[in-house]
């Protein structure tokens, strides 16, 4: 068989065209449909599943935090972590209800914890302001009421009223005198109460002040009670200032009711006798002295010495129990009518202060006119007053001249 040959010339039949390679893309999209299969199980699981203890949601919070690392350059912070897992300074159930509400989100868990900072702030400034108006208006309240305690126990005078120049009066209808009646007070002593005493006429009851220029308001005890409150009223003095405390004493306890009031006698011993008026808090005293300074007849309940001999500078003794009273009230005059002259203790009692420490006691003095003997007595006072008593303090009264015992 004969085989016949191409020409040369004849062209060669064209080669098929081939399609250009394909790239190995099914092993890659299979890769990356398991990543998106597996990051929508993982949100949804996270989603769903509730956070039943403290220890699984510290795990998914993990989990979340490595999986959203895995695809995001921004991690949790550390404070959204703690209290996503319950461990900030929320705890508890703040904890838990910040990480339910999005434990993706720090911002808005930061911001929900702001707002829980912000409440109790204002719930702490609300007390604050509640408590300081509770207070304030209590204070207010106790300043009223002082206040309108002060006024109660103010009486005002009219210009012009000279309350220590005037007359006595007597007041024969009795329409304000007398006060009190001599049966009607315990605390009278015996020695004073004339009509139990045998006397028949009460006339001597019924004499009251009439200063000039004005008329004085009728005695109130509440009101002089009022004006004690908290405070000391003393009698200093001998048995003219005496008789004066006794019958101060009866005008105010008839306003107090018995088991309130007390009177207490030669407190510690001594010259001291104390009426108190417990509701008030408020004492009347008297302090017994009969020369202001020392002498030899302080004792309160063995002093009738004929004898009578004085220390004239010589007041710190007696001086020590007047400090801290709100009104005193000093005498000093009967005790001088014995003699024309007064024994002095030699030296007054200037350099021992107490002549009953001193060699040879009240047996060594001299003869002094009396009215030198009481300038210089008053003198002493005078100056014991201007260097312990402050005057926005304590009000100090001298009481003139009585002619006899009265009460």
């Amino acid at each position: 068989m004969q085989h016949r040959r191409k020409a040369a010339s004849a062209p060669a039949p064209a080669a098929a065209k081939q399609a250009p390679p394909r790239r190995p893309s099914a092993p890659l999209s299979v890769a990356g449909l398991v990543v998106c299969i597996f990051l929508v199980a993982t949100f949804l699981y996270s989603e769903v599943k509730p956070a039943s203890s403290p220890s699984s949601s510290s795990s998914s919070s993990s989990s979340t935090t490595t999986s959203s690392s895995g695809g995001s350059d921004l991690p949790l912070p550390l404070e959204t972590t703690e209290a996503a897992a319950g461990g900030g300074d929320g705890g508890g159930a703040n904890g838990r209800d910040l990480q339910e509400a999005s434990p993706h989100h720090p911002d808005l868990v930061e911001q929900q914890e702001d707002q829980h900072l912000e409440h109790q702030e204002e719930d702490e400034v609300e007390e604050e302001t509640r408590t300081s108006k509770s207070g304030s208006h209590e204070q207010q309240q106790q300043q009223r009421k002082e206040e309108e305690e002060k006024n109660k126990a103010v009486v005002r005078l009219p210009a012009g009223c000279e309350l220590y120049k005037g007359r006595w009066t007597f007041d024969a209808a009795g329409e304000q005198v007398p006060l009190y009646k001599e049966s009607e007070c315990e605390f009278l002593t015996e020695q004073v109460t004339c009509m139990r005493n045998g006397r028949r006429d009460d006339s001597y009851q019924r004499w009251r002040w009439q200063p000039d220029g004005c008329d004085l308001p009728r005695f109130d005890a509440r009101l002089l009670l009022e004006r004690l409150r908290n405070k000391r009223l003393m009698f200093v003095g001998d048995s003219l200032n005496r008789n004066q405390w006794e019958s101060m004493v009866c005008l105010v306890q008839s306003v107090v009711p018995r088991g309130q009031k007390t009177l207490q006698k030669f407190v510690n011993n001594g010259s001291l006798n104390v009426f108190t008026a417990h509701e008030y808090n408020a004492t009347v005293e008297f302090y017994w002295a009969p020369f202001l300074v020392q002498s030899n007849s302080d004792n309160p309940q063995v002093h009738s010495v004929m004898d009578r001999v004085i220390a004239w500078r010589a007041i710190a003794k007696h001086a020590k129990n007047w400090k801290g009273v709100d009104y005193l009230i000093f005498n000093t005059y009967i005790w001088w009518l014995n003699t024309f002259e007064m024994k002095v203790v030699k030296g007054g009692g200037r350099h021992h202060q107490d002549p009953d420490l001193q060699q040879g006691g009240w047996s060594k003095y001299a003869l002094v006119d009396r009215p030198i003997a009481y300038r210089e007595v008053l003198k002493t006072w005078a100056k014991w007053v201007d260097r312990h008593i402050d005057p926005n303090k304590t009000t100090v009264f001298f009481m003139g001249v009585s002619p006899n015992h009265v009460v």
